[in-house]
């Protein structure tokens, strides 16, 4: 049996009808779409939602996800996870990776996993960078 797709009782179904009316940006409108279909018929499988506006299983849940938390105002542009080096899309500066290249050298008995990398650059810089992301800056430093 396919799973259950639960939605926060922002509004009515009317409601919605009447707000998607008022959008103009095309993306904006896919993603309420989206959610007047599950709205319209709560029974609905997630599959038949994918295919029916052809998107991704991350895709459909993400925006659901994003309407569960903040209603209308979370399906709007520019609330979607920002990709690039670290989150946030912060760029990170060679004197960081430098700093981290130091400290290794400074204390060798530590054991310097990613994990201990990226602790080091938030503790030291108030940067979130990913172990994935260290571990290919540290190699062409």
């Amino acid at each position: 049996m396919p799973k259950k797709i639960h939605l926060k009782q922002h509004d009515t179904l009317e409601e919605w009808h009447d707000k998607i009316r008022g959008i103009r940006d095309n993306e904006h409108k896919l993603k309420m779409l989206v959610i007047e279909k599950i709205m319209a018929n709560p029974n609905i499988s997630g599959e038949e939602v994918q295919k029916t506006f052809f998107i991704s299983p991350a895709t459909m849940y993400s925006w659901i996800k994003q309407y569960n938390n903040n209603g209308l105002e979370g399906l709007k542009k520019g609330n979607e996870k920002k990709r690039g080096s670290g989150k946030g899309n912060k760029k990170v500066d060679d004197e960081v990776y430098l700093a981290l290249k130091e400290a290794m050298e400074n204390n060798p008995d530590k054991k310097w996993t990613g994990k201990a990398k990226e602790v080091y650059i938030k503790e030291q810089f108030d940067i979130e960078v990913s172990e994935q992301a260290i571990a290919y800056r540290m190699k062409r430093i």
